[in-house]
């Protein structure tokens, strides 16, 4: 498929050709599957067919290693280690979900799994060789390590599909460059999801956030605009929720903290919460088995409510308290509208 702003045409590979008064491109992400792997017969994971394949590939016990240590590995490692699989997932890097937890979350994190029975091998690099046996694969890392395997998934993230925009005008970078209004600098083009490259609520710089909550907002911007309904997009903020074991860990927001921000972090009968501070507004929240609404802790993010002398309390009891900071926050805004 390509794509034709000149003449308002999509052109398919089977010759047929659509013309277009306005055009969304949503054409969503694939997984990062690195050469070396896929001739090793490796496959990614992210649809439904994805899950099917590798289901049939399942009828028995397997030694599987998992590539890549972001929220699919660790969900996938989860999933198949209550069937009763071997599980081992290779983190290239020091700690496992690096984008949504700190270290001390991440070892946490871990060592959960491992008393679950799945193997997490860090810093072990890029996988630089494979052999492919008549049944297992032998995969060796940059770093001197190797391991065998029944069955190889790469989970190593997912990147825009954006090939067919190639040459066409559309500007493009990691994935398709839109405004705040999700359109592209080609006049009636827009795009939303995964393909697109969007402001960052917190930083304000361009970055493509492929996770769900942000390619619905995006989906509704891009719809209100090409519908001439002025409609702005507030920008992506980095979130999941992940289940495991009958553990819940939930990130929002900054993992890392900027120059002058502060943090602060607790831990309590097995619970663990960690907040960014910037100023007097929350930026950034993780927490493991705590009493917590992710809903309650993305409002006050999003709305900048100043937290001031409640730091600690949010921080003890997030739940109870950011119920309460979010209510006075609603009310307050509530009065001001009135006046």
């Amino acid at each position: 498929m390509s794509v034709s702003p000149e003449t308002g045409n999509l052109l398919f590979e089977d010759g047929t050709v659509e013309h277009y008064d306005r055009l969304l491109i949503a054409t969503g992400s694939e997984p990062i599957v690195p050469p070396v792997m896929r001739q090793a017969g490796a496959m990614g994971f992210h649809v439904m067919d994805d899950y099917i394949t590798l289901s049939g590939q399942l009828t028995e016990t397997k030694r599987v290693v998992l590539v890549g240590a972001g929220l699919v590995a660790m969900e996938l490692a989860a999933s198949l280690a209550n069937k009763v699989h071997q599980v081992t997932v290779v983190a290239p890097r020091e700690r496992v979900l690096r984008n949504y937890f700190d270290i001390e979350g991440s070892e946490r994190i871990i060592d959960l799994f491992t008393a679950s029975g799945v193997s997490v091998k860090l810093r072990w690099g890029e996988a630089v060789k494979a052999e492919r046996g008549s049944e297992t694969t032998v995969l060796r890392f940059s770093q001197g390590n190797e391991i065998e395997a029944d069955l190889v998934l790469a989970c190593l993230g997912v990147e825009p599909r954006i090939a067919f925009v190639r040459g066409s005008g559309i500007a493009i970078n990691r994935g398709v460059v839109v405004d705040r209004r999700m359109g592209t600098n080609v006049p009636d083009i827009f795009a939303a999801g995964d393909v697109a490259e969007a402001f960052d609520f917190l930083s304000g710089e361009s970055g493509v956030n492929p996770i769900l909550p942000s390619a619905a907002a995006q989906g509704k911007v891009a719809g209100d605009n090409m519908a001439d309904k002025a409609s702005s997009y507030e920008g992506s903020l980095s979130m999941n929720a992940f289940n495991f074991f009958d553990h819940l860990a939930f990130s929002i927001g900054k993992v890392a903290a900027s120059e002058g921000d502060e943090i602060l972090g607790a831990k309590r009968n097995g619970s663990m919460a960690r907040l960014v501070f910037t100023g007097d507004v929350l930026t950034g929240a993780s927490f493991l088995d705590a009493d917590v609404e992710a809903g309650v802790i993305q409002y006050l993010i999003r709305n900048k409510v100043g937290i001031g002398k409640h730091r600690e309390k949010l921080l003890e009891a997030p739940g109870e308290v950011g119920y309460w900071l979010m209510n006075e926050a609603e009310k307050s805004r509530t009065m001001s509208k009135e006046e």
